[in-house]
């Protein structure tokens, strides 16, 4: 009877350890990949890297954008060329970008800061997790 009562015990041990490596595997091919990616770098090197390049994406969609605008403007005053403010409309445009640079990279810094930290929080609890599948086999 002393015997039973250890192989179940034994097998409680082995259950509880095959779902947490189960658990583990799991993160490991979802999740994990993108959240040890991330938390390989610094905090502020992740954020601002990501911030860069938000910056130079949205740079070039402005660019596109207010070139069209800044040809249909051109083509529309071509009779006036001599008048048209060239000056004006660049100081205009460049308002523009400099208020989307600041909004967009201040979002964008909420935005990779919550991501780095909840991917840090994930990491943690993932090695946590592996620190107690390792007292199980420890423990055996």
């Amino acid at each position: 009877m002393m015997q039973n009562a250890k192989k179940r015990g034994s097998s409680m041990v082995n259950e509880k350890k095959i779902i947490l490596m189960t658990k583990l595997a799991s993160y490991e091919m979802n999740q994990g990949k993108k959240d040890l990616e991330i938390t390989q770098r610094l905090k502020n090197d992740y954020i601002s890297y990501n911030g860069f390049i938000n910056c130079v994406l949205v740079t070039i969609a402005l660019i596109i954008i207010l070139g069209a605008d800044f040809a249909a403007e051109f083509i529309g005053n071509m009779a006036t060329f001599t008048d048209f403010d060239f000056v004006g409309v660049g100081i205009n445009y460049l308002a523009i970008w400099l208020f989307a640079m600041v909004v967009y990279g201040f979002i964008s810094g909420r935005i990779y800061r919550n991501e780095y930290n909840e991917a840090y929080t994930r990491v943690k609890e993932y090695e946590k997790e592996l620190k107690a599948l390792e007292q199980f086999s420890k423990s055996k």
